[in-house]
């Protein structure tokens, strides 16, 4: 009797411990069913050449071209109405080197990350046409070209790990790097000399909170979420993926995503045409629907809650889409 009086507070202990993981397993995800989702579009002066990526800020769309010499334009909205181009490609006070693909906006202009510099750059603006970089923080890290980069809580900051054995690297405020996150196993087949970082190779988008970020690999439909102190929370598979073992990989996921505090937007290619994929911050797909036009970048505004898209073969036109959900 005393042995099976052990042997049931041992399955007790055990099963508080498991409640008490953060970690919850892997989810087998599936959509509703496909629904169509067609645009509104606003016609606009052509400057809108090889948009790198879209973000709100100010109740401004903002639009970072990477190639130009000017990197950003600024549309007042929700009429996206033109304002002003600025941010010279340059290394003066207010110039920019190349910069990571991710911005965290802010109530008098956003931040961004300067990948040749690691550093974390703030720019103040406004409609008026006020730009200005009013700091310039450098990271004191080994790893250079930070990839992948996200800002999150307590001034921390996430980006790939160039480590074989970790996917991530975490930043704190006190210069510590932290190590985590394993790569998946099995998915993809991987060559001998080949590197993790690139075979399963990622988008990520912090929530605007920074409690948690998102991984959504390019070769395979998983998605996985993790918290800021790096710990995964959620991974969810969807049920049509398969592993993949062919010499020509398919891309399912080449345009970063988009976050709002509930949302995450992501694009992804179907024989039938993009597809807009909306997932929660639980790793549960939620609706996806095919786009009327082949759009590739794309911000969600706060204001209005409609999605603001471009196309890279139109310079002359946004998309407007109204999510026909709450």
């Amino acid at each position: 009797m005393k042995r099976i009086y052990i042997l049931l507070a041992s399955l007790f202990i055990l099963f508080f411990l498991l409640e008490g993981c953060t970690y919850s397993g892997k989810l087998s995800g599936k959509f509703p069913p496909l629904k169509e989702l067609k645009a509104d579009s606003i016609s606009i002066s052509p400057i809108l050449l090889s948009v790198t990526r879209l973000f709100v800020t100010d109740n401004m769309l903002v639009a970072y071209q990477q190639r130009s010499d000017t990197m950003f334009s600024f549309w007042k909205l929700p009429e996206c109405r033109y304002l002003f181009r600025a941010g010279s490609r340059g290394e003066g006070p207010d110039d920019f080197l190349m910069l990571d693909r991710t911005f965290q906006e802010m109530s008098d202009g956003f931040k961004a990350f300067e990948i040749a510099s690691n550093k974390v750059k703030e720019v103040a603006v406004d409609s008026v046409g006020t730009f200005k970089v009013v700091s310039a923080k450098q990271l004191e890290v080994e790893q250079r070209e930070l990839n992948r980069f996200l800002f999150l809580k307590n001034d921390s900051y996430c980006f790939i790990s160039d480590k074989e054995e970790y996917e991530y690297a975490l930043l704190d405020k006190d210069g510590t790097v932290q190590y985590f996150g394993d790569y998946p196993k099995g998915l993809l087949e991987k060559k001998e000399e080949e590197l993790n970082r690139f075979v399963y190779n990622k988008l990520t988008v912090a929530n605007p909170q920074g409690d948690k970020f998102a991984a959504f690999y390019a070769y395979i439909k998983l998605c996985r979420i993790y918290n800021s102190k790096g710990e995964l929370l959620k991974e969810t598979m969807l049920e049509s993926s398969q592993k993949d073992i062919s010499e020509e990989k398919t891309i399912y996921y080449s345009s970063y995503p988009y976050a709002d505090e509930n949302y995450i937007y992501v694009l992804t290619d179907k024989e039938e045409g993009k597809v807009l994929e909306i997932w929660d911050w639980e790793g549960i797909p939620r609706a996806h629907y095919l786009l009327d036009k082949p759009v590739n970048c794309l911000a969600r505004s706060s204001t209005d809650g409609r999605l603001y898209a471009v196309c890279q073969d139109r310079e002359d036109v946004v998309y407007i889409y109204s999510i026909p959900w709450k």
